[in-house]
């Protein structure tokens, strides 16, 4: 029996369908073609740099963390914690642009006998906590009249007290002038300073540059000494004459304050008797 012609497969390989033949146009299996790998490259640096920034944000996070912490107070806060020594390391010096100095006087004039008081102020306005000394070793308080340098803290300085400053702190601190002069190495018996008006300025000598404005103030003279009144005289008698400066008024009874004359013999004459001329015989 024989197959009909034309329903017979065509002997050789059937090529399949929806692959084109081998030679015909098409790329070898398992290799990606340029674009895929333009494509790939793109990924990969747009991830790398999301994770460059995550880990910028994330240093700087961390770091504005840690300032936050040294920064905070806790509210209703007065007055600043008392000074302590710190360790400096890992803390750089405060620089001018760090820190304000500022200055007050108590009073505008003082009395004979009241000593002036200044208010200092050591406030921290930077961005990263720094150390500093806030004694009057560091911050000199001067005080001049005119040309003449009269007072200055830093003549006979206490010990040193190194602070740690927090952005927003502040220190403030007292200094009363005993209303003496002083010198290098605090010599003895020095003038004292007299009436008249003087100015006081506060400055760092560790930092430069940082300084107050300047301060008016008075002494005042002491009150010139009560006038005493000289005592009260008895008025004379009248047509009496007054005693000369100097002389001794005559005691009651006697003769020449009545004006009589004493007899030679000493013996006083009669009531109503006149005394004998001179050089007669009674």
């Amino acid at each position: 029996m024989s197959t009909p012609r034309g329903t017979r497969p065509p002997t050789g390989a059937t090529p399949v369908q929806g692959r084109p033949a081998d030679g015909a146009g098409g790329t070898s299996s398992g290799r990606p073609t340029s674009r895929t790998l333009r494509v790939r490259r793109v990924v990969a640096l747009v991830l790398l740099a999301v994770i460059v920034v995550g880990v910028v944000m994330l240093v700087k996070a961390a770091i504005a963390f840690g300032t936050g912490l040294l920064a905070d107070e806790p509210q209703g806060k007065v007055a600043p914690p008392p000074p302590q020594a710190v360790a400096t390391g890992g803390y750089k010096k405060c620089e001018v642009k760090d820190l304000t100095l500022g200055l007050t006087v108590s009073k505008a004039s003082y009395a004979d006998g009241e000593n002036p008081s200044f208010s200092l102020t050591l406030t921290h306005v930077g961005r990263r906590p720094c150390f500093v000394d806030s004694s009057p070793a560091s911050l000199e308080l001067v005080v001049t009249s005119g040309q003449d340098r009269i007072w200055s803290s830093v003549d006979c300085p206490p010990a040193k007290k190194v602070l740690l400053m927090a952005p927003g702190d502040a220190y403030p601190q007292t200094v009363d002038w005993a209303r003496v002069r002083s010198a290098a190495e605090c010599p003895a018996d020095l003038p004292a300073p007299g009436a008249g008006d003087y100015s006081a300025v506060v400055a760092s000598t560790e930092v430069a540059g940082l300084t107050s404005a300047p301060v008016v103030f008075t002494l005042l003279a002491p009150p010139p000494p009560p006038v005493e009144t000289p005592p009260a005289t008895e008025a004379p008698v009248d047509g009496a004459v007054p005693p000369a400066d100097g002389a001794v008024p005559p005691a009651e009874g006697d003769p020449a304050a009545t004006g009589e004359t004493a007899p030679a013999d000493g013996t006083a004459p009669a009531d109503g008797a006149v005394p004998p001329a001179d050089g007669a015989t009674p």
